[in-house]
């Protein structure tokens, strides 16, 4: 595993981006509205997610609507799962009743305790991934990088987790 050296600015961003992303609690399985392939009116999020570095634990996959003022804030979440990682790729699926943009902010819970885990520094100990899959810079991307059009049918999204 490749270990990054990091100034005190630096690590303070991480721990930002790692609080951004998922809060300080922690997160809890939702739920979601079940995907049927039959119903043409229904706007499916097909997510794919790749990259994990072992089958422990779970992915959490987290959808946000399309509103800067509320992203990344888990009180204005719209939908949320928590599966099994498979190898190579985790599927889930989101079903949602309108058309429109979203984003989606996801993380390999290696240890399946219902947390994004940080080092003692406040970098991310697990993995994690937006929709788009943005560069990251030291902190939580804007949501113009990860918003994506969603429309009315399958929609599929590939996501690929990153570790630090």
């Amino acid at each position: 595993m490749m270990r990054m050296a990091f100034g005190y600015a630096e690590l303070a961003r991480i721990g930002l981006l790692a609080l951004a992303l998922f809060g300080a609690g922690p997160v809890l399985a939702e739920p979601a509205v079940p995907c049927d392939a039959d119903d043409p009116h229904q706007v499916r999020l097909q997510v794919s997610v790749s990259g994990m570095r072992s089958t422990s634990g779970n992915v959490t996959v987290t959808i946000y609507p399309d509103d800067k003022t509320h992203f990344l804030d888990g009180a204005f979440k719209l939908a949320r799962q928590s599966v099994p990682v498979t190898l190579p790729v985790t599927q889930l699926c989101f079903a949602f009743t309108t058309p429109g943009y979203y984003a989606v902010a996801l993380f390999h819970d290696e240890n399946a305790n219902g947390h994004f885990d940080t080092t003692m520094l406040g970098v991310p100990d697990e993995g994690f991934g937006f929709s788009n899959n943005p560069k990251l810079y030291l902190g939580p991307p804007d949501l113009a990088k990860v918003r994506m059009a969603m429309h009315q049918g399958d929609n599929q999204i590939d996501i690929k987790i990153k570790y630090y």
